[in-house]
């Protein structure tokens, strides 16, 4: 008899674990297909590049949600860094980033599809001439200064853009 009581142990702690694992598990799943399905989204530019996330989960970032980045047709970010006044035009990419560098002010970057990226402290006159060319910034928006997720979001919903899926990176911290 001893043995019987043993297996019906066995066999409890097996369902309660089963009972809870399961659960879990469907959770895990589900905000796999979640994140998956959301932050694989992006807005292409007609300056070659697209507005999209830096990766599906961000393990550095709370609550796993990754940040919106400029990044190119292949998924590769041009910055990884959170942006603030981002400025947008048919040929360039330009503004600043809040993350610290040279100072903690951030730094001023430019990109273009046939320069690459230049940041002011490096190149200066290469800089200044990128944003001198670049012209108006943001269609219609009135809003001066703007961040990447805001500008996504904003160009998202307006019909003259396409939003579709893009490569992005499962991780990144």
């Amino acid at each position: 008899m001893k043995w019987g009581k043993e297996v019906l142990q066995r066999g409890i702690v097996s369902a309660l674990a089963g009972a809870v694992l399961l659960p879990c598990l469907a959770a895990v799943l589900w905000i796999v297909v979640v994140f998956n399905t959301k932050y694989r989204t992006c807005v292409e530019l007609k300056n070659g590049a697209n507005l999209g996330y830096e990766a599906v989960f961000d393990l550095s970032r709370p609550y796993l949600k990754p940040i919106a980045v400029p990044r190119l047709d292949d998924g590769t970010p041009i910055l990884r860094d959170r942006l603030w006044s981002i400025k947008i035009t048919s040929t360039t990419i330009h503004g600043l980033s809040m993350a610290p560098s040279l100072d903690e002010r951030g730094y001023r970057f430019a990109w273009r599809a046939d320069i690459g990226l230049v940041l002011e402290a490096d190149n200066p006159t290469v800089y200044e001439r990128l944003v001198a060319e670049a012209g108006h910034a943001n269609w219609d928006i009135e809003i001066n200064n703007v961040g990447t997720q805001w500008l996504m979001n904003e160009l998202a919903g307006r019909p003259d853009f396409k939003v579709g899926r893009c490569p992005t990176s499962l991780i990144t911290w």
